[in-house]
């Protein structure tokens, strides 16, 4: 009966595959996990340094030319190590090198440096070479703008000194201004005082007074504020019996 009604035609199925579907599929391949690189703080080091730096930190032994090429290379905590190192073998004439290491940790973001190099710097019995003066400086001033307030406060005292960095009242002044400090208005409260104390200061000194007390009266404490602005009251007013010994 089918035979006849197909006309005794025997129809075969098309295979699926000869059919072109309507939308067809897109064919999927498997895709192959990427791996991220991990970028830790050494990555950038040889691969000999990291083993080094490695080793460092899990406490294992590291000679002293393994250690001094971690820290050559920039590491901060290999220069940190190094440097304590150094001080170790107690010679005030490596106190140099090690101020050199701690600078370059300090570089490195170990705020920790900074202690270790503000002892050096303030020990006049040890003879620092003008490079790693200067190095050491530019090492204080990254901390201090970073906001290390123990940088703030070494630089504000080297600099009102004038050693080991020398004269440097721009620098002190605009330290004092940014506020870095916590102490900074008291501090610029005591350098206007002691300005305004020398009997024989020239108008450029009570100009800079002026200025410190300004500082003062903008980044000090309550008290500081009001004294700050008592004194510079009495520098602008004309001189009278009452503030004449302020002014000369």
């Amino acid at each position: 009966m089918l035979l006849a009604l197909f006309g005794g035609l025997l129809v075969a199925a098309a295979p699926a595959e000869a059919v072109t579907p309507l939308f067809p599929s897109k064919k999927i391949e498997k895709v192959k996990p990427v791996r991220k690189k991990t970028m830790g703080p050494a990555s950038h080091l040889p691969l000999a340094l990291q083993a080094t730096r490695k080793n460092l930190l899990a406490g294992k032994r590291v000679t002293y030319r393994q250690l001094q090429a971690l820290a050559d290379a920039g590491d901060g905590v290999g220069a940190f190590k190094l440097a304590e190192r150094i001080q170790s073998q107690g010679n005030p004439k490596l106190a140099s090198d090690a101020l050199h290491y701690y600078s370059l940790a300090a570089f490195d973001g170990r705020g920790y440096a900074v202690r270790h190099m503000l002892n050096i710097l303030a020990d006049d019995q040890v003879q620092l070479s003008p490079s790693h003066l200067s190095s050491a400086e530019a090492a204080l001033r990254s901390q201090a703008k970073k906001g290390n307030e123990i940088a703030v406060e070494g630089l504000i005292k080297f600099y009102s000194q004038g050693r080991p960095f020398g004269e440097k009242r721009g620098e002190l002044e605009a330290l004092l201004a940014s506020g870095a400090g916590k102490k900074n208005g008291d501090t610029a409260f005591r350098m206007a005082v002691m300005l305004l104390s020398q009997p024989s200061r020239t108008p450029e000194q009570t100009e800079q007074a002026a200025r410190y007390l300004g500082i003062a009266r903008d980044k000090g404490s309550v008290g500081m504020k009001a004294a700050a602005s008592n004194l510079l009251a009495q520098l602008t007013e004309p001189a009278t019996g009452t503030n004449a010994e302020v002014q000369q």
